[in-house]
This record gives structure tokens, sequence and C-alpha cells, in this order.
């Protein structure tokens, strides 16, 4: 009984970890049958999508979020942003950017109210790039048309060597017409379209952006059959290690600007860390790295060179002068 607690503050406390300043944070939060990303780096926050139910609400609190400088709603189907009324009333949301496309549901209605009485200022979502601390995030608009799953809003997201991707519930429609834009490369980590089903995945979306990690955000026991078995077999058959959110929890993407990264869940032991190492994005397919052994999770960086000093690390002939920290020294 004492080990499974200790495992479970183990995991919570690495949820919960104060990030370092050099470090991106990508949270796929657990929401059930539906999406919500929770980003952030050098005190900016963006929400992206906020599940079916007021649930995230429990979420902002738990990371003492009072302040969300950009709200994206990837599109207009409930299980995205049934939770937006309540996030809009329990934070300061500064920006809200959505589809464009109106839905005609009581959900949406509710939304878009909420948006007015929060004073946040809406966007439509156009070609463009927003800065987020130190990394960036360019907006995908969706090509023209009136379906709400094709027509949702793409988020590439950079922090200097490293890429996030995420994709709403577009369908092949919508990903073919990214591909034809040029739009897309390889990614470190990608949110599978449309929590994991056939339409939402193709193999020359595979082949385009070859991710190191998919996450699919999902409920357990869905009605959809959501995740497709043959999906996953498509992204792990590439090398990518899937994550999903009805077996793993919330998944905790911790990014360095150098390209590499680790990756815990709340559902994983304490030692289920996994390390990822950066890829040069002009090898071939078959050089990505795979994952590397499983680190500690106190771990914030580990130096594969230098040594660690704080929560950074710094050339093995300098002194450190910082109390231990999260910085961990790569082990042999």
């Amino acid at each position: 009984m004492i080990l499974r607690l200790y495992r479970a503050f183990a995991v919570l406390a690495l949820l919960a970890w104060p990030l370092a300043a050099q470090q991106l944070e990508i949270r796929f939060l657990d929401v059930g049958q539906g999406d919500a990303v929770l980003i952030r780096d050098g005190g900016k926050t963006v929400l992206v999508d906020a599940g079916g139910s007021a649930r995230i609400a429990s979420y902002l609190h738990s990371f003492h979020i009072d302040t969300i400088d950009l709200v994206v709603a990837s599109h207009n189907h409930a299980d995205h942003i049934g939770g937006m009324t309540a996030v809009l009333q329990s934070a300061v949301v500064r920006f809200y950017l959505d589809n464009g496309l109106p839905a005609t549901t009581a959900t949406y209605q509710r939304t878009m109210s909420a948006v007015t009485s929060s004073g946040a200022q809406y966007l439509r979502a156009t070609a463009r790039t927003i800065t987020l601390g130190n990394a960036t995030i360019q907006i995908l608009p969706p090509p023209a048309g009136d379906d709400q799953n094709n027509s949702s809003v793409g988020v590439l997201l950079e922090f200097g060597e490293f890429r996030a991707l995420l994709t709403g519930d577009s369908e092949l429609h919508e990903l073919a017409a990214w591909l034809g834009d040029g739009a897309i490369a390889h990614v470190n980590v990608v949110k599978v379209a449309h929590h994991g089903s056939n339409n939402g995945t193709s193999a020359e979306w595979i082949e385009a952006i070859r991710p190191q990690v998919a996450v699919i955000s999902v409920g357990a026991g869905n009605s959809y059959g959501h995740p497709s078995p043959a999906v996953i077999a498509a992204w792990e058959g590439i090398g990518a290690r899937v994550y999903r959110t009805d077996r793993d929890g919330s998944v905790l993407v911790l990014a360095n600007d150098d390209g590499s990264f680790v990756v815990t869940t709340s559902n994983a032991d304490p030692t289920g860390v996994v390390q990822f190492h950066p890829y040069d994005r002009d090898t071939a397919a078959d050089r990505i790295a795979e994952p590397a052994q499983l680190i500690s999770p106190s771990c914030c960086r580990t130096c594969t060179a230098g040594k660690a000093c704080g929560n950074a690390c710094i050339s093995r002939d300098r002194q450190c002068h910082q109390p231990r920290g999260c910085a961990c020294d790569a082990k042999p």
C-alpha cells in the first residue's frame, strides 16, 4: 500500500512540476472522449480545446492557472468546446481563436456568449505566428468548407529544434490539403487526428511527419470504437511510441530547445519517464531516434554533455554554485 502511494505521489509530483525557464511543457489532458492540450513556456499559457465538460476547470485549478494568453478551439464540436464556458469563467482569457465556422448547437451558443462576456479578444484562424515565451505557435488555417472536422485549426508548435503538431479532428480531406500546401514537415510529437479514427490518418500523412511520439486523446470504452487498431499499428510501424489517454491518463511532454524531450503519464510507474534524443530532420527515416533508457522522473533535463548544475547543464570544467536541482547527469 505504501509503495503504491509513493508511486502515485512521484508521478503526480512530476505532472505538477514547476518547470525551468528553458523547457517547454505540453500536457495532453485526460478529458475522456475529447481533446484538451495545455501548453506553457516562459510564463505564458495556451489551451487548445477544452474537452466536453467543466472537468477542465479542475485541471486549471490544480496547476494554479488563473490567466490564459490564448485559447484555441480547433473546431466547434462539443467534445472540444464543451468545457470552454468553464474555462472562460474560471480564468482570464486574453485571446480566443476558432475556425470561424459557426455551429447550430446550444454548446456553441453558450461558448460564444461566454467569450463575449469574458472580454477575450476573438480571433479567426488565419495563417499567423504567435510568440509563446521562447516558443512560437504557427496557426494552420483550415481549407474552405463547411464541415467542422475538416475545418479544424492546426497548431504547429516550435521550440528551438523541437516541434509538435496538433490537428483537432482533421480528416483525410484536410490532411491532404495541408500536405499539398507544403506546410507540414517532420515533427517530434503529434496529437493523432480525430481520436485515432481511420479517417484521421493516412500513409502519406504518417510518412510526411514521422514523429517519435504519437498521442491519442480518447475516452475509455467510447461508442465510436476509437482508436482504430490499424491506426495504432501504422504509427508504431514507423517507430513512433504511441500514448493514449484512456489507458495512460494525462500525457506530459517536457521539451528542450535542442530537440530532446521526456514523456511521462499520470498512470506511469515512478520510473516510467522515457527520454527521447533529438534527430536530424534531414536524415533518412530509419535513422530517427528510438526511445532511450528510462530516467528518474525527478530529472527536468539530462546532461548528455557536461554536468548537472541546479536545473541546467554546464561544462565539466566549470564549478557549480547552484543548489541541487532537477537536472541529472547522464547514465554511463
